[in-house]
Parts: C-alpha cells; sequence; structure tokens
C-alpha cells in the first residue's frame, strides 16, 4: 500500500508557460520527497500543455493533470482539491515560487493552518511580509493570509470549498470560517515559504475589501457586520494605531471574540429554523 504523501501541491494555470515552467522548477528543486503534484489548466493556448507534458515525463510526483475550462481560479483550486490524498493541502499557482527546499522544514504535526511569510517580487523593491502569530477578527478584518504561504489540513475541505461566488477573497472567506468561527488550531512558523508577484487582481485592495464586505454581510448578523464597518472606518482614520495596540490587551480579546461568537451562534441558529 502506497504511503500518504505529506502535501498535494496545487498548481492552477491559465495562458502563463513562463510562470508556470519557474513554478514547476522551484517544485522541483525541493529535496523534499514527500509530496503529489497535481496541475489544473484552464485549457491555455500559450504552450502550457506542451511544458506540462514535458513535466509529466521528467517527475513521478505528477499523479494527475487536466487541461479544460473551468470558472476561474477558485473553481481550478476545488477541481485540485477533489484529486488530492496527502494530509496537507498547499496552493502554488504560475507565477508562484517555492523558496528553495522550504519544504523540509514544515512541521507536518496535524495543526489545522499551517503558515509561514512571503515574498513579494516585481515592482520597484522586493519586501517580505511576516504575517501575525495571531489571527483574529482585527488582522482579518483588511488582511488575509496568503495561499502560498499556507498549509492546510485536508479535514478542513471535507465540509467546504471554495467559494466560486467570489473571484478575488474566497480563500480568505475559508480562513475566517476555520480559524474565526471553527476554531481551527493554527500556527505561524517562521520561514519565508514561497515568492509572490502581487500584480494581481486579488492585490487590489479596493476590491478585495468589497468582496469581503459583501461575504461578511451576507454571513454575519447585522449588528456584528455594522460593528465591522466602523471598525474598518475606524481603522482608516488619525485613530488607526490605537487599534493594534487595544487588540493586544486579553480583555479587549476576550469580550471581543465572546461577542462574535455570540452573536455567530444566534444567527446560525436563526438560520437553520427559516
Amino acid at each position: 500500500m502506497q504511503k500518504q504523501p505529506n502535501i498535494s501541491i496545487i498548481t492552477v494555470n491559465y495562458n502563463n508557460n513562463q510562470g508556470l515552467i519557474k513554478t514547476l522548477e522551484s517544485v522541483r528543486k525541493q529535496s523534499f520527497v514527500s509530496y503529489e503534484h497535481i496541475i489544473i489548466d484552464a485549457n491555455s493556448t500559450d504552450g502550457s500543455k506542451d511544458t506540462i507534458l514535458k513535466y509529466e515525463k521528467e517527475t513521478t510526483h505528477l499523479t494527475y493533470w487536466c487541461s479544460e475550462p473551468d470558472k476561474g481560479i477558485y473553481d481550478g483550486m476545488n477541481k485540485g482539491i477533489e484529486k488530492t490524498s496527502g494530509e496537507y493541502i498547499y496552493f502554488l499557482n504560475s507565477g508562484d515560487c517555492l523558496i528553495e527546499n522550504i519544504l523540509q522544514e514544515i512541521p507536518f504535526d496535524g495543526t489545522g493552518y499551517i503558515y509561514g511569510d512571503i515574498k513579494f517580487i516585481g515592482g520597484k523593491k522586493n519586501r517580505i511580509e511576516k504575517a501575525p502569530n495571531k489571527v483574529d477578527l482585527v488582522f482579518l478584518l483588511t488582511k488575509s493570509l496568503p495561499h502560498q504561504a499556507c498549509f492546510i489540513h485536508h479535514k478542513l475541505f471535507e465540509d467546504k470549498k471554495y467559494d466560486t461566488n467570489y473571484k478575488i477573497v474566497a480563500d480568505w472567506i475559508h480562513s475566517m470560517q476555520c480559524i474565526i468561527f471553527n476554531e481551527c488550531s493554527y500556527k505561524h512558523i517562521p520561514y519565508v515559504i514561497a515568492e509572490y508577484d502581487p500584480n494581481g487582481v486579488s492585490s487590489d485592495y479596493t476590491e478585495s475589501q468589497h468582496e469581503r464586505l459583501k461575504w461578511l454581510k451576507n454571513n454575519l448578523p447585522t449588528p456584528l457586520y455594522e460593528a465591522f464597518i466602523e471598525l474598518s472606518e475606524l481603522q482608516r482614520s488619525a485613530f488607526r494605531d490605537i487599534i493594534p495596540t487595544l487588540n493586544k490587551t486579553r480583555k479587549f480579546q476576550r469580550r471581543a471574540k465572546k461577542i462574535v461568537m455570540f452573536l455567530y451562534k444566534i444567527n446560525s441558529i436563526l438560520t437553520l429554523h427559516k
């Protein structure tokens, strides 16, 4: 019986052959071997399929690939999830590159979300963005955990895939549901996981925030949604520096979490009885 791999790497691609070549090379350079690779191509016409066929001949880790039309990046990611057998799922889409030999540093220990830091490349200056040790509502109000830096336990996808009604923030929605509302385990590891070119639609703050607020409005009770709006406005005001300071106090964290979980559970009960 074949041993379950520690990780299933999913790569989604559409007409980005040059980016795909870089991504596959970064995977192939890993010394870590307990992984499978799944490639979901959206019927590219730029030579990407030839690149995948060549890669298939050069590695035994490619366990599945397809090239067919889809409904966007999250539809492709969901297709990939269906083909995984690893304990953890990791998304490294075309153009994103793993840091050399990083996979051997990841502690696959059963934690729900294991996440590290990300290196933004391109533009005038490369920079490393460090993720917080604590993921809470204040952080997720305006930011997210980049999927290029997250190793997500497969069990967290058993009852929820990415919501394809959202074009930019479906991965943010998944982390919000799992970490905040379902209180899954998570931890930050002090490593830069991947290089990411932020010149895509998901890096547009205005559009991302629009989708975040749309989801919050559709899924939270009105008082909690209005509180999010007020906090969002406060973060953009001259008082924004007060919020991180407040958020570090245990009293603030306890009260905020109790209120959120109470309202969320009440809303869930009312929804079930509609």
